[in-house]
């Protein structure tokens, strides 16, 4: 097993210092907003035109506001507007003047590390705000390359957004890929990609506590020409910003649940929990009780379960709770690919230099697969596989390695597709949900079978009507104990159970075994892909942490 290295540990000094924030601000804040959308056109002399629209609900206080930090910059051309037109700019802003006095007004509020960008709310209810303005030295031009390390969204906003995003392009037409450019994101969780020649950052969860949204950018010489010119390097910004980082690191996360239980013990030492914090501690306890008294409860399900859709019972397994690997759909795709002739595994013994042999097993790639799940699969191992159709472990890495993105959406797009079909079949009581109270009758059936046959397979030497007389049985069982991941425990009980049938058994247990090293194979050359990728400012995952050195931003903002 590999050492949890101590940086795994951050996210757990992450997690209290959410809940402390909580604490500080009781969440007295009403206004909600639910996004904030940021566009960033980028000038040739390095100055940006920033649109942020805001759309939320807002029932108290007299203005909105936006602390920026102009240590390096200039902030001018500010003005705002709603679905009634733009506001009318006051020259001097009072922070503490009343409703009426900023209704449909805008203005600068000076302080002492720059500007606060300032709107009333104008009118109490769901609003949708335009917000524009134009940052000069945006960015700046290095010795090596030309960037920015710019935070758009703020920490401790009384006003999270549930969604944000920022969208930047280059307003001479050129298209930003990565041909030109490097990006990296820090702050929150979600992503940066580059998409149809621009980036987009995105979050895939709610804005809370010390998170933000930096984004840095790292442009080759020549796409603009920036006013301000610096005498470093844009890899001394770089180096400044993935500290505290997860980028350029491969560390295994601690167990979510044991970071769970470290930041719940170490807040009941510190201080008292306030309501909104127990009732989420309470409401998760609660949901991760009734799905092991679901689970409990569920009877022993022997059939392929759920109509034979493994992608529904992926869906289920991951929604529930019941597994948490994401590849191990890849393993069972390829076990029941490998049973129905498509993938034959062959043995090979080779001879090295020093004269000793060692036994490789390769993949012949026989015929297409019928379901369009097993295609998307097959299509992945023939490109990896070359012309003569017969694939070895290091070829299948080596591909990976190079197309990281096949097998991410092979594994997101075999979820959705799941999530699409247990939706369609009124599985949820409304639209959805992880609950088991959000399951209708039909849902709860469902998920009773994959339950029921996980139970059934983990106490096959306890059961007395376990006969396995048809080895279609036997293959289809060991299918669904890989998707489980629980293969390996299946067939040690079989052997216990049937000691006089391993050898007709063989075979097909032997296929587990070649089906499970190459899929995590691909999957661990796909996230070592993925990770190298996301380091050299190809997009990917952003990082919670890191990101020092950034300009612009400031702290708090929101409403008041």
């Amino acid at each position: 097993m590999r050492e949890i290295k101590v940086k795994s540990w951050c996210k757990i000094n992450f997690l209290i210092s959410i809940f402390l924030f909580c604490l500080a601000v009781s969440v007295s804040a009403k206004n909600h907003v639910t996004e904030i959308d940021i566009d960033v056109g980028i000038r040739d002399d390095g100055s940006a035109y920033i649109t942020q629209v805001w759309n939320g609900t807002f029932t108290e206080g007299t203005e909105n506001y936006i602390p920026i930090n102009t240590d390096g910059i200039e902030i001018t051309d500010f003005k705002v507007l709603d679905i009634n037109g733009e506001y009318e700019k006051m020259n001097n802003w009072n922070a503490k003047g009343s409703f009426e006095q900023k209704s449909r007004k805008y203005g600068i509020n000076p302080t002492k590390d720059g500007v606060e960008l300032c709107f009333g709310i104008s009118e109490y209810g769901t609003n949708r705000y335009a917000i524009e303005y134009v940052i000069h030295n945006f960015i700046n031009a290095y010795t090596d390359y030309d960037g920015t390390n710019f935070m758009f969204i703020n920490p401790d906003m009384n006003t999270f957004p549930t969604d944000g995003k920022i969208r930047m392009t280059l307003a001479n037409g050129k298209k930003l890929d990565e041909s030109n450019s490097r990006i990296w994101a820090f702050g929150y969780s979600g992503q940066i990609e580059f998409q149809d020649g621009s980036v987009v950052a995105y979050t895939k969860s709610p804005l809370e506590g010390s998170n933000s949204m930096i984004v840095m950018l790292q442009l080759e010489k020549g796409i603009v020409t920036p006013i301000k010119t610096l005498d470093k390097s844009f890899e001394e910004v770089k180096t400044k910003a993935m500290g505290d980082s997860d980028y350029e690191t491969d560390d295994i996360d601690a167990p979510q649940w044991l970071v769970n239980i470290f930041a719940f013990f170490s807040l009941l030492f510190l201080l008292a929990i306030p309501v909104l914090i127990v009732f989420w501690i309470v409401s998760a306890i609660k949901r991760k009780a009734n799905i092991k008294k679901f689970y409990n409860k569920a009877e022993y399900f022997r059939d392929v379960p759920n109509n034979g859709d493994i992608s529904t019972s992926y869906y289920l397994l991951q929604n529930f709770g019941v597994t948490k690997d994401k590849s191990l759909i890849v393993g069972a795709t390829m076990l029941s690919m490998i049973n129905k002739g498509c993938i034959e595994p062959v043995t090979n013994e080779k001879v090295n230099f020093m004269g000793k042999s060692k036994t490789e097993v390769s993949l012949e790639l026989l015929k297409e697969p019928e379901s369009n799940l097993q295609k998307s699969l097959y299509h992945i191992l023939v490109s990896a596989a070359g012309q003569d159709k017969t694939l070895q472990e290091k070829e299948l890495a080596k591909y990976c390695e190079t197309n990281p993105a096949m097998l991410k959406e092979f594994i997101d797009s075999t979820y959705k597709k799941g999530a699409s079909s247990f939706g369609l079949s009124n599985g949820f009581v409304k639209s959805g949900g992880n609950h088991i109270k959000h399951l209708s009758e039909i849902g709860k059936e469902q998920l009773a079978e994959v339950m029921g046959l996980k139970k059934y397979l983990l106490d096959f030497s306890l059961i007395s009507e376990r006969e396995i007389k048809e080895i279609t049985i036997w293959q289809d069982y060991m299918v669904y104990a890989t998707l489980f991941g629980i293969a390996d425990k299946v067939i040690a009980q079989f052997k216990k159970v049937y000691p006089d049938r391993i050898v007709e058994f063989e075979s097909y247990n032997r296929n587990v075994f070649v089906a499970h090293s190459y899929y995590r194979t691909m999957y661990n050359a796909t996230v070592r892909a993925e990770q190298k990728a996301r380091s050299a400012g190809m997009g990917g995952a952003s990082s919670i942490g890191g990101g020092g050195g950034y300009s612009g931003g400031g702290s708090g903002g929101g409403s008041r």
